[in-house]
């Protein structure tokens, strides 16, 4: 099958590598950002503690913006404010990520790991940065100690990506796994319903492939790569109305999309 630019992906509050280790929801989706910080305290300066995590929600904004550079500038305010904020360092990995300076975000996000280790978001980021940087083994376990914690609140974004990560090393049953689990968790997420389709498709089960895809069309936008392998499925399975409808709807919603200027005569291989 054929891709198109992940992860994305549902993000924290979030991100969405973002993207096996490419960029479509055939890849791990987008990396997690801190959460909002709490209201100012009133009538007072708020504390310096405060005013780094706000620094930090600012680049993780500009971060979501792709303006890198004032990321940057906000982040070294937050880090003369409070130099043991987690999340710091968190956003300066994913910035640094981008930039293609690799060993600065793999010092800042073991900075941030060290500092909070439980923290699940961090975990996310780090093993979505392991599956993308040619380390998708070792991504495994980041992913996996990231949903260990009860407390974490969107664990089927981390499973979606080990699903991914996992199927791209080869390891398809573990990799389905991961998105069973991901589905059971959030049945509407629709990067966990889109990957397993596309697994189920390369297996050649094509009727549990198109019962799969009926959960991403349930979802108010599919994405144009969902779109597209729908229409795959359905010429594979010589359903020529059912294809028609695919191949509409990827031509109305996405017109500019690669995907429907991609849409094949012959076969979808």
């Amino acid at each position: 099958m054929r891709r198109s630019a992940l992860f994305a992906i549902p993000l924290i509050t979030a991100l969405a590598l973002v993207a096996g280790c490419e960029s479509t929801p055939s890849k791990p989706a987008a990396p997690q950002v801190p959460t909002a910080p709490p209201a100012p305290p009133p009538l007072q300066e708020a504390p310096p503690a405060y005013r780094a995590q706000l620094h930090a929600e600012i680049a993780a904004g500009f971060y979501e913006r792709g303006q890198m550079e004032i990321a940057l500038q906000e982040l070294a305010e937050a880090v003369k404010l409070d130099a043991s904020n987690a999340r710091i360092y968190n956003v300066y990995g994913l910035v640094y990520a981008v930039l293609g300076q690799n060993a600065e975000a793999q010092q800042n996000f073991q900075k941030a790991l060290s500092l909070a280790p439980n923290d699940s978001e961090i975990r996310q980021n780090w093993g979505w940065y392991l599956c993308t940087h040619g380390r998708a083994k070792e991504s495994l376990a980041e992913f996996d100690l990231a949903v260990r914690n009860p407390l974490y609140r969107t664990p089927d974004v981390s499973l979606v990506n080990a699903g991914k990560c996992a199927i791209a090393i080869g390891e398809a049953r573990r990799g389905e796994e991961y998105l069973r689990r991901a589905l059971a968790v959030n049945p509407a997420n629709v990067y966990a319903a889109y990957n397993l389709a596309l697994l189920k498709y390369r297996e050649a089960q094509l009727e549990e492939a198109r019962a799969l895809m009926r959960r991403v069309l349930q979802q108010p936008a599919p994405p144009p790569e969902a779109l597209y392998l729908g229409m795959c499925i359905e010429r594979k399975l010589g359903d020529a109305p059912a294809e028609t409808s695919y191949v509409s709807q990827l031509r109305n919603r996405y017109p500019e999309s690669a995907e429907a200027k991609a849409i094949p005569p012959g076969t979808c291989e």
